[in-house]
């Protein structure tokens, strides 16, 4: 298999992964009567965004954004989960995997 194959097989189930935990965080925040309706379907676009190579560095920017607010927001609730950092890592792979594949080619 390629390293072009293996990027898009990991960055559809990244962004499948990261829709189903923010579909579930949505789930979870309207039972619980947090608002977090607007940063969940925030993350679900810029995740289907990152899917579409023209739109993949917005897509990930905003990502990076999210990801950041989510962690001040966990450090405020004085929690310090670490998989807010792991997604920062893995769209950053994604987006600088694929510029290096392409220009491979």
């Amino acid at each position: 298999m390629s390293a072009a194959r293996i990027l898009t097989l990991y960055r559809a189930i990244f962004v499948a992964l990261l829709s189903l935990a923010s579909l579930q965080a949505l789930l979870v925040g309207r039972e619980g009567g947090h608002n977090i309706v607007l940063l969940a379907g925030a993350e679900i676009a810029a995740a289907l965004a990152l899917l579409w190579r023209p739109t993949q560095v917005v897509g990930a920017c905003v990502l990076l954004g999210i990801f950041a607010v989510a962690q001040v927001l966990s450090a405020l609730a004085a929690q310090w989960p670490t998989q807010f950092l792991q997604y920062a890592a893995s769209t950053l792979l994604i987006v600088a995997m694929g510029r290096a594949i392409r220009r491979e080619l």
